[in-house]
């Protein structure tokens, strides 16, 4: 019988990693299972590419369904696809567990389900290395990795990124990477013929901006009380800057597309003043969220005899567009303030300190990751 795998992912790009990952290790002719504990309806979500996907998987003889439930439902393990239920304690055993993080609740939640003999943390978007920017998320981390390692119900429990934060892509993965993303980008353009035309220019990604309520909350009896603060982005002044330095160098009458995070689509508004703060007279346009970025790289920015236009960001989701846009990769960049003298180099780490801390976690990797781009290239 073939040996069951199963994937816990929500996200095209994260689905499409675990099947690199599953090539690369000479994993074929699984029983494939695609789990997400999310709603259907989210702009990220595999749902649609469903049928792509199982033809992608089916490629190297993989059989893939897709498991769609609520986190609070999780228990019921409802298959949405074919209206079927899994029953039984031989349904939750598999033989390889693919996990984006081992130590959020989803990844729990998964840990506590499922009884695997080997469990892998592949990295979040196209298997980055984890890094979490607050002290506080940091130990919590440490602590449920101490944890997970010391379970007696596991036999092998491993962190396996395909971009890590301090040592050499491994080439031959990133090279099935590439051949996956390219697979994809194929069978997606059949898919889509009529695609439409190109939306052309810049394309700032911005990452997920919070929008703080209070100053200060309490809670007593079920009820907030506190001090109220107007709506407005938190670090925003720290954002102006990086993308002010981020468009210096292009040509001041380039056009500007930015994608807003998904979760901050009631936020709208917001970043729009924060963009027209921005570029008073110049063309922007804030696109709507209901494409994830690797289909708008496809349909807008990575077409046949298109201009490569430059791809900005702030977070791990440049690694996506760098290997989605191979062999143009050395035209995405990151977002982050040009040097202002010591204030600012001593000021960012503590007053902006969750943006200086991915900002210098993003970095890293991508610099990693179009490195090991480079090296393929030249082969």
């Amino acid at each position: 019988m073939a040996q069951r795998v199963v994937v816990l992912s929500s996200q095209l790009i994260t689905t499409l990693s675990a099947l690199a990952y599953l090539r690369w290790r000479g994993l074929r002719g699984t029983r494939l299972e695609v789990v997400s504990l999310y709603r259907d309806d989210l702009s990220h979500s595999t749902k649609a590419f469903q049928p792509l996907l199982q033809d992608l998987a089916a490629q190297d003889g993989h059989q893939c369904r897709f498991i769609q439930t609520p986190r609070d439902q999780f228990g019921e393990l409802r298959l949405r696809a074919w209206d079927n239920v899994l029953i039984g304690p031989e349904s939750l055993k598999c033989s390889l567990l693919l996990l984006p993080r081992l130590d959020d609740r989803e990844g729990q939640q998964m840990l506590h389900v499922y009884q695997a003999l080997e469990v892998v943390e592949l990295g979040e978007s196209i298997g980055v290395e984890t890094l979490l920017y607050s002290e506080q998320a940091q130990h919590n981390r440490i602590r449920a990795l101490e944890l997970v390692h010391r379970s007696q119900a596991m036999a092998s429990v491993r962190l396996d990124p395909l971009v890590p934060f301090d040592r050499p892509v491994e080439l031959l993965r990133l090279q099935e990477m590439l051949n996956i993303c390219a697979s994809f980008r194929r069978a997606f353009v059949d898919a889509e013929a009529n695609l439409g035309p190109q939306v052309s220019g810049v394309l700032i990604c911005l990452p997920y901006m919070r929008v703080p309520k209070w100053h200060v909350r309490l809670r007593l009896l079920g009820r907030s009380f506190g001090w109220r603060r107007a709506p407005g982005i938190e670090n925003r002044a720290y954002f102006r800057r990086a993308i002010c330095a981020a468009l210096r160098p292009l040509q001041a009458d380039a056009p500007l597309r930015v994608q807003a995070h998904p979760k901050n689509e009631t936020h709208h508004g917001l970043i729009e003043r924060l963009l027209a703060s921005l570029r008073p007279v110049r063309s922007w346009e804030l696109l709507p969220a209901n494409d994830p970025l690797e289909v708008r790289l496809l349909s807008g920015w990575a077409g046949k005899g298109s201009e490569r236009w430059p791809v900005l960001g702030f977070g791990t989701n440049l690694l996506a567009a760098a290997v989605f846009l191979s062999p143009h990769h050395r035209g995405v960049g990151l977002c982050q303030p040009a040097e202002m003298g010591w204030w600012r180099r001593c000021s960012d780490p503590w007053l902006n300190r969750r943006e200086w801390r991915r900002s210098q976690h993003v970095r890293a990797v991508l610099t990693n990751l179009l490195d090991a781009l480079d090296q393929l290239q030249a082969q």
